[in-house]
């Protein structure tokens, strides 16, 4: 008896035709992948633009077009690459790791999603790091480009804040990155090893660190959500400063310009739209209340309470730029 044929005469005709092994994976579509940077850079623009100042931002944009800039940042930039490595092998700096961890992640999440912001590669300060008084509570890296941006946590100090002014400092840093200050930090990092070479870095870059601030600031007040915690953490008392960071504008201009953006038409559309998130309505709530032929909330919610809406009298962001302009005396 013949043996049964499982693959009939087809399977006779596969056995001597050669194998053909299909691509696991197409080729790189360059163009496609253009357009997503161009798209996601677009994203950002338009984002940062949102609460940003906007001289702070033309300034950026020059520094990062410039080729005389550029020439100069990039041999502090191949020299951050190196160091960047070092500090993870010696041990300075580590990943996130455990369930400790979590709650702070989370909270930068929820922190980009408000700043419309991506996320950067998160590293942890660890305990000999921390007391050789070198790093302070957020640290943004990057190169002047944007690239392989780093945001250096204090994790444990900075758990020791309140929620508010945790939230403040943690906005500071994902802007800082967002409107491309991270090789402003860097070049400050890499050159502090040389006097000289430091001291020309901050006079070279005083006037980019000096404005640089204020667009921070003003995502830190956002996510604080008030403005007292805000001003809380502009306090340096108990908090380290590292020799090596950017020399900023002083402190009373910094308070000055966010109680100015306190009044703004961004702030009050960012608070109404948290205030409207928190009161959401449950859906049994809704359910019922149709089922009564009720307006669902109305029982939560007093007759006269206010609309939720941009006041009137709210300031537009060119008019708090045109004020802090006139103040430093940049026109």
């Amino acid at each position: 008896m013949r043996p049964r044929r499982l693959f009939g005469r087809t399977g006779d005709r596969s056995r001597g035709t050669p194998a053909r092994i299909a691509p696991v994976s197409s080729p790189l579509d360059l163009g496609r992948f253009v357009q997503r940077r161009q798209l996601r850079g677009y994203e950002q623009d338009l984002a940062r633009g949102s609460y940003a100042y906007g001289v702070d931002l033309r300034r950026f944009q020059w520094l990062s077009q410039s080729l005389a800039a550029q020439t100069a940042m990039r041999a502090l930039e191949l020299r951050w690459s190196e160091h960047a490595t070092s500090l993870m092998t010696a041990g300075d700096l580590q990943y996130p790791e455990g369930a400790e961890s979590l709650p702070i992640l989370q909270e930068l999440i929820g922190i980009a999603e408000l700043l419309r912001a991506g996320l950067p590669g998160i590293r942890f300060v660890s305990a000999k790091a921390r007391a050789s008084g070198m790093w302070p509570l957020v640290a943004p890296l990057s190169n002047s480009r944007g690239g392989d941006a780093w945001l250096v946590l204090d994790h444990d100090r900075l758990q020791a804040e309140a929620p508010e002014v945790r939230a403040f400092f943690l906005a500071q840093g994902l802007a800082h990155l967002q409107c491309g200050h991270g090789g402003l930090f860097m070049a400050h990092l890499m050159s502090a090893r040389d006097r000289v070479t430091h001291g020309l870095v901050r006079a070279l870059l005083r006037s980019w660190s000096q404005v640089a601030v204020f667009s921070a600031d003003r995502a830190g007040l956002l996510a604080a959500g008030e403005l007292e915690p805000a001003l809380l953490a502009l306090d340096r008392r108990g908090r380290p400063q590292p020799d090596w960071l950017p020399t900023f504008s002083p402190r009373a201009e910094r308070e000055r310009a966010l109680r100015e953006f306190e009044r703004s038409r961004v702030v009050a559309r960012i608070r109404s739209q948290q205030r409207h998130r928190r009161e959401r309505i449950p859906p049994e709530e809704i359910v019922a209340a149709l089922e009564s032929g009720e307006v669902p909330g109305a029982a939560a919610q007093p007759a006269d309470a206010p609309a939720a809406e941009v006041p009137a009298d709210a300031w537009p962001l060119a008019r708090c730029d045109q004020r802090l302009t006139t103040r430093l005396r940049l026109l």
